[in-house]
């Protein structure tokens, strides 16, 4: 058998190995990746719409959560509006059925302040004419009124501490509700009216 032995003149022609692996990492490296690498595109306004559904069941969204859950899933503009109109279309979304709710539980079932209430809309991204709407039945008289049920109900539970620690208790309760200054001092005055009235009378 002959073998192929290159001559001294061939032999300097020839690139070494290292350098034709060389080549061959620059030009891999330099090549657009194959198609099964390219990354995948975004999801589908079908998907998105599936994700949004799942979320609202847990808890309802606001016209303004539903944008950002799209956008937050690497949805773009377009496909946010198409899932809100859909939402809207389906019932799923209702910013005046929620802000209805907010009064109901955070006003009525927890005692804050009218101001409390419509910050916590304006943070869920609620227009401000639904929220001045929602707010209609949140008086100046109602509130004061709930800030008295308030403090009677809570200081019936500080009966073992003087009046100064009474007092101040009290008037930070308030006002972590958000109740104004004028509220809650009307508000500490009937609760300690009701506490000298409890001492003297026992």
């Amino acid at each position: 058998m002959v073998s192929f032995r290159p001559s001294d003149d061939d032999a300097r022609d020839l690139a070494p190995v290292t350098e034709l692996f060389r080549h061959r990492r620059e030009v891999d490296r330099d090549m657009p990746p194959a198609a099964e690498e390219t990354p995948a595109e975004g999801p589908t306004t079908s998907e998105l719409e599936a994700d949004v559904v799942r979320a609202i069941s847990r808890r309802g969204l606001t016209e303004k959560e539903v944008r950002d859950r799209v956008t937050g899933r690497d949805g773009d503009a377009e496909q946010a509006e198409a899932v809100l109109e859909r939402m809207r279309e389906l019932r799923y979304v209702d910013d005046e059925r929620i802000a209805e709710e907010m009064v109901h539980r955070l006003s009525e079932g927890r005692g804050k302040s009218r101001a409390v209430v419509a910050r916590e809309m304006s943070a869920r991204g609620i227009d401000r004419e639904i929220i001045d709407a929602a707010l209609e039945d949140i008086s100046a008289e109602h509130e004061v009124s709930q800030a008295v049920t308030l403090a009677l109900k809570r200081g019936a539970q500080l009966r073992g501490v003087d009046d100064a620690v009474f007092e101040r208790r009290l008037t930070g309760y308030l006002a972590r509700r958000g109740y104004a200054g004028a509220v809650v001092r009307e508000a500490v005055a009937a609760a300690r009216a009701e506490r000298g009235s409890s001492v003297r009378f026992r």
